[in-house]
């Protein structure tokens, strides 16, 4: 080979090493010209899946469980434990109007025995009197639902809720007697809600009894799940209740498993309410009992009680407001009343 064909090669060989070289060191500096993210940046951007969780902190298993119930449509409760009215979206990522709460105002108060038959210094104008201002705070808060317990003539007949200036509600009476002894409650419901079937009687067997008074009705407003409810107005024994689960079982069937309201004096506070519950109604127990505060029993200097409450087993349920009354009447003197209560009630409505 000739020196000036020597001299070519060499040269091709350079041109090709110096090609290759600045082929090279393109590849290296074009991620750092697109912006300088290198390798990471060139994977993001092949995937937009992958881009979006890298701008985003993938959530924490409460938040992560939060989005999961987003997609189902519901009523919640807020801090008031009121139903709040809202829209949300289905599975399918749908718009749905959320259904109103529907409201059920109660009223219940325990007037204690010795106001009815003028005993331990009740005056003998004390059963009159309290029955008036029965009705008046009945009406006062809107009532839908009423229990009256020991309001009554004699010990185990409850006096008639017309008597208290609440004309054309349907009364369920449930007496207890025991000998010249007893006691009542009663239940009565405003005009427009149905009774369907009703009954009552005796919480224990022996000197401790209660009474208590059931309805299964048909509301005038639709709630979501229960075309009935099972309302029962209690006057709990100071013991174990043994008996009226099968009243409950007779009049309300099916409706009590979970379309339950329960109200009256419970005799314990509502952390202790479940037992009670179990043995009288059964079914599913209550997710809400309320209130749970002082409420027995004038005068307030001998007698201390956290003990008149409503309960539900109803899904969805909550509270709008509450009011623990003052005693009523103390003129006439009324010995161990309790406190009445009002607890507006709200309930999913049917869609």
């Amino acid at each position: 080979m000739s020196a000036h064909s020597r001299t070519l090669i060499a040269a091709i060989a350079a041109l090709v090493v110096l090609v290759t070289s600045a082929a090279a060191g393109e590849s290296e500096a074009s991620p750092a010209a697109a912006g300088g993210r290198g390798h990471d940046e060139t994977q993001a951007l092949a995937s937009p899946a992958a881009a979006s969780a890298a701008a985003s902190p993938s959530p924490s298993p409460a938040s992560a469980t939060l989005l999961r119930r987003g997609l189902a449509a519901r009523n919640t409760t807020n801090a008031t434990g009121e139903l709040a009215d809202r829209n949300t979206t289905n599975a399918t990522g749908e718009g749905v109007a959320a259904v109103a709460p529907v409201h059920i105002p109660t009223f219940f108060w325990n007037v204690h025995w010795q106001c009815s038959v003028a005993a331990q210094g009740a005056t003998g104008a004390c059963k009159a009197a309290v029955a008036q201002r029965f009705g008046e705070l009945a009406r006062s808060v809107d009532a839908q639902i009423v229990t009256s317990i020991e309001l009554s003539n004699g010990m185990s007949e409850p006096v008639p809720f017309g008597e208290m200036g609440l004309e054309g509600w349907t009364q369920v009476s449930g007496p207890c007697a025991r000998g010249y002894n007893g006691d009542s409650a009663a239940l009565a419901f405003a005009p427009g809600w149905q009774v369907e079937n009703s009954g009552g009687g005796c919480l224990r067997h022996d000197w401790d009894t209660r009474a208590f008074a059931v309805a299964k009705v048909r509301p005038p407003m639709s709630v979501q799940g229960c075309p009935s409810l099972c309302v029962v107005g209690l006057h709990a024994p100071h013991r174990a209740i043994t008996t009226g689960y099968d009243e409950v079982q007779r009049v309300c069937g099916a409706a009590a498993a979970g379309c339950s309201v329960a109200m009256g004096d419970w005799n314990v506070p509502t952390q202790w309410i479940h037992d009670l519950w179990s043995r009288v109604i059964g079914g599913t127990p209550p997710h809400l009992a309320h209130p749970n505060e002082r409420t027995c029993c004038f005068p307030e200097s001998h007698h201390y009680g956290v003990y008149d409450h409503v309960a539900t087993n109803i899904a969805g349920a909550g509270h709008a407001s509450t009011d623990v009354f003052d005693y009523q009447v103390l003129e006439h003197y009324p010995v161990q009343q309790h406190r009445p209560v009002h607890v507006r009630l709200t309930v999913p409505g049917e869609r």
